[in-house]
């Protein structure tokens, strides 16, 4: 004879990450912290997408090269419009991934600004 747990005893995987919608009394969670400065992290990312692209381009122009090999090949075919052009269809397809989901998406702006922070620092200090 099988042994099974009923439905009425299982626990949700997403409430035993914390990721349950009413509050819990612990004060609020990260993901409600962060939603409430989403339209500043928009912002935040369309600055550093910029910085990325201004660096790098300033960086191709002083003889470095790309560190991406892809991305390095499609500058040299298309010049600096490819990684433009990349970057805001990355944009784009964040800003579509964010609408499909709940307050947790505004974790995808700042999961599009850091990577893209730290490539514009690193030509930033290359260039200096």
């Amino acid at each position: 004879m099988a042994v099974g747990v009923s439905m009425s005893t299982q626990k949700s995987t997403a409430v035993d990450q914390g990721y349950r919608a009413e509050s819990t009394g612990e004060g609020p969670r990260f993901v409600d912290r962060l939603a409430t400065f989403e339209p500043y992290l928009w912002g935040v990312l369309v600055a550093v997408l910029l910085a990325d692209v201004v660096s790098t381009y300033a960086g191709l122009q002083a003889g470095m090269t790309e560190g991406n090999p892809a991305m390095r090949m499609a500058i040299e075919t298309a010049g600096i419009a490819a990684l433009v052009g990349v970057k805001l269809a990355v944009l784009g397809f964040g800003a579509g991934v964010r609408k499909l989901l709940d307050e947790r998406g505004a974790v995808v702006p700042l999961g599009l600004a850091i990577p893209w922070f730290v490539a514009a620092a690193s030509n930033a200090t290359l260039l200096l």
